[in-house]
């Protein structure tokens, strides 16, 4: 990958950024419902709440084996919300497609140092699953802003996604990680692709940075 890639990427991160700025660190609380998997709460990840194994030894990692995106389960609120079409709040085939295809994108772009492969020592079986859209409250960080204003009235979506780690060659689990992002509503629609894949985009760029550990 080019350096401006990577720097794009980066900025694209922005929200997290100023938290990876911090090392990650252990907190001492085991995190609810994944004692006995014993993940432990991580504080500054950059994301809204990660939980990892102490000996996860993320960096040691030199191949990857990367998930089709699960769209099968994500929660969307049926609320109709002024200014959107019901169409907007449902999970078409066709907008399915477009999220699968767009973070398979992402993933490849920001991972294309690694090695793929399954079932082997030394290979991180990365799964991803959004998880909830629903609307959401404009801010500053919000996604797709910058292509028209976002202002108090501004109909926005939040989405949320839940990332988690195995070792490829026992299927330990390592780590769940929970995030969420804000997106103007009409930015989901196939029309406007770019501010998805700015979205995948910036997860791909944290878990990419959480996993090598630069």
């Amino acid at each position: 990958m080019r350096m401006s890639s990577r720097l794009v990427l980066l900025l694209l991160a922005a929200p997290a950024l100023l938290a990876a700025c911090t090392q990650p660190a252990f907190k001492g609380d085991a995190c609810a419902g994944f004692e006995a998997q014993g993940l432990y709460q991580v504080r500054n990840s950059g994301f809204a709440e990660a939980c990892a194994r102490r000996d996860a030894a993320l960096p040691g990692f030199t191949a990857v084996d990367i998930g089709a995106l699960d769209v099968s389960r994500v929660e969307i609120p049926r609320t109709h919300v002024m200014g959107t079409s019901p169409r907007d709040w449902q999970m078409t085939a066709e907008r399915q497609a477009a999220l699968e295809a767009g973070w398979a994108e992402a993933m490849d772009r920001t991972f294309a140092s690694f090695t793929r492969a399954t079932g082997e020592p030394g290979v991180l079986r990365i799964a991803a699953q959004l998880t909830r859209i629903a609307p959401g409250r404009p801010s500053a960080t919000t996604i797709g802003g910058a292509l028209q204003p976002v202002g108090s009235t501004q109909d926005v979506m939040e989405i949320w996604a839940e990332f988690r780690l195995y070792d490829g060659a026992d299927e330990r689990l390592l780590a769940v990680i929970r995030d969420s992002r804000t997106i103007t509503t009409v930015q989901l629609s196939r029309t406007a692709p770019v501010t998805m894949r700015q979205l995948f985009g910036s997860w791909a760029a944290l878990l990419h940075t959480r996993i090598t550990g630069r």
